[in-house]
């Protein structure tokens, strides 16, 4: 029987995620998939992609719409943009009728994220979710899985780090220039839907401290405590201003506890009789990469479901809401939209106060 042929992907976005988590995974999945085009609005960005997946001149293209009128045979299109392009970037090639896997976050907006879960036809729109993918976490939901552990009691999801993560498009620093909400939509964001998987349960309740820099410019410290809705609790710590920091990423549960190392790592268990892992180490767009593809060749839904996006974005709405009021506040009960009216663009309450200069 012959094997079949790899699936067509189209990479939307150029920038760094794309070249050093994107690229080498489809790289090393030649079998399963090939990149035949490549969107960027940067020439430099798409040449050099281009390059590095051996894509066709012609099939460089600088935006969507070149895209969708070269009529390129595409499998599954990949969306790696910063927020404010997303939507309309996914709603071109949906609409063009191709499949959509999306990066993470597809907008800040969460009533915007709702209106395009809606519109994508069911197992059309996959959004990447990679840190469910990391070896250390998928090691530590297999733990919880078992009967070994006992009922999680709270989870320590703490990662502060030094500085934010820069593109390498024309404007780098678009994760604190472009986005206010800064360390809570792009680094938050990850624990968020991590800590519900490892809960059992989604969030119900949030408290939250955010503060910025004294230029005033994007959050870069966000403290998050979640209540879920079956009693565990979770702490996220993330930054971009802790300059020698190290990660406390741990599950504790009635006989013993998790020790996540990271990614292309293990979890530790302190559990007696604790079996031994089967789980790869390896890194997590790879192992992604293998689950999305194998689901599209099949035809069936792929990656994390755009409302799991909209959850998330639900649980840092109410995050922006709680540092605002000095209250806990119940996910979904806080307008999406806090400034403007219903068609103008997300954003966050402004901080006010000594606490949040």
């Amino acid at each position: 029987m012959s094997r079949p042929a790899p699936l067509r992907i189209a990479l939307v976005g150029c920038g760094a995620i794309a070249e050093y988590g994107h690229v080498p995974a489809l790289l090393s999945l030649p079998e399963q998939a090939a990149v035949t085009s490549v969107v960027d609005s940067a020439a430099a960005r798409r040449e050099l992609v281009g390059e590095l997946l051996h894509v066709p001149a012609a099939r460089r293209h600088g935006d969507v719409a070149a895209l969708v009128r070269a009529g390129d045979p595409v499998d599954l299109a990949v969306v790696i943009l910063p927020p404010r392009a997303t939507p309309g970037a996914v709603e071109a090639l949906l609409a063009a009728g191709t499949p959509v896997l999306a990066e993470k976050p597809v907008t800040a907006d969460p009533r915007q994220a709702a209106r395009l879960a809606g519109s994508a036809a069911p197992g059309r729109l996959g959004i990447v979710h990679n840190y469910l993918h990391r070896s250390d976490v998928r090691q530590a939901l297999e733990h919880l899985r078992s009967e070994e552990t006992g009922p999680v009691r709270f989870l320590r999801l703490e990662q502060p780090d030094a500085g934010h993560f820069p593109g390498a498009g024309d404007r780098p620093h678009w994760r604190r220039n472009d986005t206010p909400e800064g360390c809570l939509l792009d680094n938050a964001y990850h624990w968020v839907y991590v800590a519900a998987e490892l809960a059992g349960a989604p969030v119900a309740k949030v408290t939250a401290r955010l503060s910025r820099p004294a230029d005033g410019s994007a959050v870069d410290v966000a403290l998050l405590l979640l209540d879920h809705a079956n009693g565990v609790l979770t702490s996220v710590q993330t930054s971009w201003c802790a300059k020698d920091a190290r990660p406390v990423l741990e599950v504790h549960t009635d006989r013993g506890s998790l020790r996540l190392e990271g990614d292309c790592a293990p979890c530790t268990p302190t559990l007696p009789g604790t079996a031994a892992s089967a789980v790869a180490l390896e890194p997590a767009y790879l192992a992604f990469y293998r689950d999305v593809l194998a689901a599209v060749r099949a035809g069936v839904p792929f990656a994390a479901p755009p409302d799991s996006c909209v959850a998330v974005l639900r649980v840092l709405a109410a995050a922006t809401e709680s540092a605002r009021t000095g209250r806990t506040v119940t996910v979904g009960a806080v307008p999406a939209v806090t400034t403007g009216g219903p068609d103008q663009p997300y954003r966050p309450a402004r901080l006010t106060g000594p606490d949040h200069s």
